[in-house]
């Protein structure tokens, strides 16, 4: 009795195409959170703004609404950067929470987080369906009988 085998795959292919497979995942999921970052932020974000942001803002002629983008500053500095998300520093403070500076106009106040720094779930469902396709396809290989 003969016993055949049949491969369909080849892991070195695979390891050949993983490194471009990845460059391609993370900067689409680079650019969907650029993307979603920046509606969150068009929202709204939680929680409100303090009365003292408020007449700060004010006393700056900044729009009062929406959280984060007074100047515009934060929200410009979004981008997808290769595979990477940039934004400027205080950025991921404002994600994460922060207490203000001793020497700030509202010294040593602690800062709720606003989170703000996401994507969006269909597109990460896309992006990771895509994944699987293209790792799929580099895995596989014309069947060989051993």
């Amino acid at each position: 009795m003969d016993l055949k085998i049949s491969v369909n795959f080849d892991f070195g292919k695979l390891a050949n195409n993983i490194g471009d497979i990845m460059d391609e995942y993370t900067r689409g999921y680079a650019k969907e959170s650029e993307r979603a970052s920046k509606d969150n932020i068009d929202k709204g974000l939680s929680p409100p703004l303090h009365t003292v942001t408020r007449l700060i803002r004010f006393k700056r002629k900044q729009p009062l609404r929406p959280p984060l983008k007074a100047s515009g500053k934060l929200y410009k500095s979004i981008r997808q950067e290769k595979s990477s998300l940039k934004m400027l520093n205080y950025g991921l403070e404002h994600h994460k929470g922060f207490t203000t500076d001793p020497k700030s106009m509202i010294p040593n106040k602690d800062v709720e987080p606003r989170p703000f720094i996401d994507t969006i779930a269909k597109n990460k469902k896309e992006l990771d369906k895509k994944f699987m396709e293209s790792t799929n396809k580099a895995l596989a290989s014309k069947v060989r009988t051993g």
